[in-house]
C-alpha cells in the first residue's frame, strides 16, 4: 500500500458515524442483499452528528448488478451510465429517515475514478467520506488515490502561480463544478474546501511527494511547462462540453429511478439558486419524459450555471 492509499484507507475510518445512519445502512442491505460490499458516507451530512439533520447522501457499492437489482432495465441503466440514484426512507424508532443513494459495483467504482472525461466519480470521491458499512476498505482507498492523483494531474498544469492548499483544490472543485449543470453558487467550492483544511494540506504534501506538485514556501505550484498548460486547458474544455451531456443522461435516468425525482430536482435547484418551476401532475408521472424539458426551462432562467 502506498503512502497516499493508507492516507485514504485511515481517512475512510476516521471520525464518528452520525446517530441513526445504521437505519438507512441495514434498509440498503436489506434492499439489495448480500451484494452489498459496502456503503460510504459523503456530503454536508458527513459533518452532521445525527442523520435526521438532513437528506443523507451515500454510496453503495456492490458486487453486481444482476444480484443487487431487480429490474432488468435498471440493471443495464446502470452499467451504460453508473450510478443508478434512489430514494429512501428508513425508520429509527418513532423517526423518519432519509437518504438518496448512487449504487454503483465496486468493479466499474474503481474503473470510473480512472475515466479521464468523465468527472461524476473523481471529483466527489477524493474528497472526505467515510466508511459506514461492509468492508471492502483498501479497495476504496487504492480507488481514491487514483482519482486524487488523475484529478491533481489535470488541475496543477493550470496553476500559474503559487497557490495554498486550500486554494489549489478550491480551485479544482470550482473547475470541475463548471462541467456540470450545478445549481450552487461560484463561492461553494471555496466553503467546501473549508471545512477540512486539514486533511487537504495533507493530500496535497503526499501528492508533492509524488512529483504531481511543486511546494515552495509560498505554496504549490505546477511541475509543468507551457505545452502541458495549454493541453489541460483544452482537456477541460472538452470536459466542459462531455460533462454536461454526462450530466444531462444522468439527470434524465434519476428522474426514473428516484422516487419524486421531479419534486426533488426542483427543490435542490431552488434551494441553491432561488429559480423555482412548480412541476405538473403530468410531469409527476412521465418523469423521464419531463426531465428534459424541466431541465431546459430551469437552465434558461438561470438555475443552472
Amino acid at each position: 500500500m502506498s503512502t497516499l492509499d493508507a492516507f485514504f484507507h485511515d481517512q475512510l475510518q476516521a471520525g464518528a458515524r452520525p446517530a441513526g445512519i445504521e437505519a438507512l445502512t441495514d434498509a440498503i442491505t436489506q434492499r439489495h442483499g448480500a451484494s452489498v460490499r459496502a456503503i460510504v458516507l459523503y456530503g454536508s451530512c458527513l459533518r452532521k452528528a445525527d442523520a435526521g439533520d438532513g437528506l443523507v447522501d451515500l454510496l453503495v457499492l456492490v458486487d453486481s448488478y444482476r444480484s443487487a437489482l431487480s429490474s432488468p432495465l435498471a440493471t443495464v441503466l446502470n452499467w451504460l451510465l453508473p450510478p443508478n440514484v434512489y430514494y429512501l426512507e428508513a425508520a429509527d424508532g418513532e423517526r423518519r429517515l432519509r437518504c438518496k443513494y448512487a449504487l454503483v459495483t465496486l468493479r466499474q467504482f474503481r474503473r470510473r475514478m480512472l475515466a479521464a472525461s468523465d468527472l461524476y466519480f473523481w471529483a466527489r470521491f477524493c474528497q472526505p467520506v467515510r466508511l459506514v458499512a461492509g468492508s471492502a476498505d483498501h479497495l476504496i482507498a487504492r480507488a481514491r488515490a487514483d482519482a486524487a492523483r488523475g484529478f491533481c494531474r489535470r488541475i496543477a498544469p493550470l496553476l500559474d502561480e503559487p497557490h495554498s492548499a486550500q486554494a489549489l483544490w478550491a480551485r479544482a472543485l470550482a473547475t470541475s463544478y463548471r462541467c456540470e449543470l450545478r445549481p450552487e453558487p461560484p463561492d461553494n467550492a471555496a466553503r467546501l474546501i473549508a471545512h477540512d483544511p486539514d486533511y487537504w494540506q495533507a493530500l496535497s504534501q503526499l501528492l508533492a511527494a509524488e512529483g504531481l506538485l511543486q511546494a515552495s514556501d509560498t505554496g504549490y505550484l505546477s511541475p509543468h511547462g507551457f505545452v502541458r498548460r495549454q493541453q489541460a486547458r483544452l482537456g477541460w474544455l472538452l470536459r466542459r462540453c462531455s460533462g454536461k451531456l454526462f450530466n444531462l443522461a444522468r439527470l434524465f435516468k434519476a428522474a426514473g429511478t428516484f422516487s419524486n425525482g421531479i419534486d426533488y430536482l426542483v427543490w435542490k435547484v431552488e434551494r441553491h439558486s432561488g429559480v423555482r418551476i412548480e412541476p405538473t401532475e403530468r410531469m409527476r408521472r412521465h418523469p423521464r419524459l419531463a426531465a428534459w424539458g424541466l431541465a431546459w426551462r430551469m437552465w434558461r432562467q438561470g438555475g443552472f450555471r
